[in-house]
């Protein structure tokens, strides 16, 4: 599948689409965005795999992906706002003030 088959307002159609199947640790699977997920990479952090959804289907499935919005890293925004949304969550994951 090439991505030049798709216009942009297709891709951003799917950016917003749930395409993106997921397993939780209790085996349930659902479905993210792909603008709720981001490419596994050496420099994943192990805290912010508990914050954010990291995903890799190989090459070809991540660069289509790559086109509908999963992106390498979450910004400085986006931690700052899983911050904001859920601050005693965050710090818990943290592991407290010593970390």
């Amino acid at each position: 599948m090439y991505i030049a088959a798709f216009s942009p307002a297709e891709l951003r159609d799917l950016s917003q689409t749930p395409i993106i199947p997921v397993t939780a640790d209790n085996g349930v699977v659902r479905h993210l965005l792909p603008v709720q997920c981001y490419f596994k990479g050496d420099s994943q952090a192990q805290f912010h795999s508990k914050l954010f959804t990291f995903v890799d289907f190989g090459s070809p499935a991540n660069t289509f992906l790559g086109a509908c919005g999963v992106k390498r890293e979450p910004s400085v925004e986006e931690i700052a706002k899983i911050l904001l949304d859920n601050p005693r969550q965050f710090y818990e994951l943290s592991g407290g003030r010593e970390k």
